[in-house]
């Protein structure tokens, strides 16, 4: 991938526009926040869902370029005197998107959005890791904005399309529950072009495929996998007994003979 060439198509100009991002204020003291003004927001164009302090308000705005004409929508919700919360997505053209595809292209690009905000926003860069949601890779970043205000942020690229979550507040240090809960309530809803979630995991077939190889320490891999996805406590039981199992059988090295293996052809 050219860096050079997304520089001035995304960096400076595309990502962020002052519609999608107010300004805030200085510092006031502490507001307690409530936690009734937590409210799903859905958005069926953008195929995602997230917690919002508030009804957020809609902003739509379409850049020309010269690889087309790309529609920004953001929806953002400010608290007076404590934190603005936003999310943003826009899709990317099908000729750009064809030039991202290798884990070392889409870290490249997410690197160069994170610059590209950093330039819109004028922000510091402070610190940054990579994340990811549901196998799509992502970037986490923290930002001085000026005397007392921070951004954080994340990104994902999904597909063809470019997710933007941020708050911006001078109260960082009494939001950080606020903040957080936020950015794990993001969810992708599927439905769109670009943006289908990927099929989830046939854990049955993986243990029994793990089992079958009498390959002890990938099976108990699976059965920890199980064990997140499942809110039942008696199937939780279940998996954490049979995992005891698997655990003698790694300890003794034991070989099972294939007979005693049920399934196992």
């Amino acid at each position: 991938m050219n860096t050079k060439v997304l520089l001035p198509f995304l960096l400076t100009t595309l990502l962020v526009s002052d519609s999608l991002v107010p300004e805030i204020g200085h510092a006031e003291p502490p507001i307690q926040v409530a936690q009734s003004i937590w409210k799903p927001f859905s958005s069926a164009a953008g195929n995602f869902t997230v917690l919002m302090p508030g009804t957020p308000s809609q902003e739509q705005d379409t850049v020309n370029t010269q690889f087309g004409s790309l529609n920004l929508n953001g929806f953002s919700v400010e608290r007076p005197n404590e934190a603005i919360y936003w999310v943003a997505y826009f899709d990317l053209p099908g000729e750009l998107s064809n030039r991202i595809q290798t884990s070392g292209q889409i870290n490249e690009f997410l690197n160069a959005v994170v610059q590209g905000l950093l330039e819109s926003l004028e922000g510091q860069l402070l610190n940054q890791q990579t994340i990811t949601l549901n196998n799509y890779s992502g970037k986490e970043f923290r930002t001085q904005h000026g005397e007392g205000v921070v951004g954080r942020y994340r990104v994902y690229l999904v597909n063809q399309r470019v997710y933007l979550l941020g708050v911006i507040t001078s109260k960082e240090n009494y939001l950080q529950k606020s903040i957080q809960g936020f950015f794990n309530s993001f969810r992708l809803t599927g439905g769109a072009t670009g943006t289908v979630s990927p099929p989830p995991p046939n854990f049955n077939a993986q243990l029994r495929q793990a089992v079958c190889n009498q390959n002890w320490s990938q099976a108990m891999n699976v059965v920890n996998r199980m064990i997140g996805q499942t809110d039942s406590q008696e199937v939780r039981q279940q998996l954490f007994d049979y995992k005891q199992k698997l655990q003698g059988f790694a300890n003794s090295n034991a070989v099972v003979p294939a007979s005693e293996l049920t399934d196992c052809s």
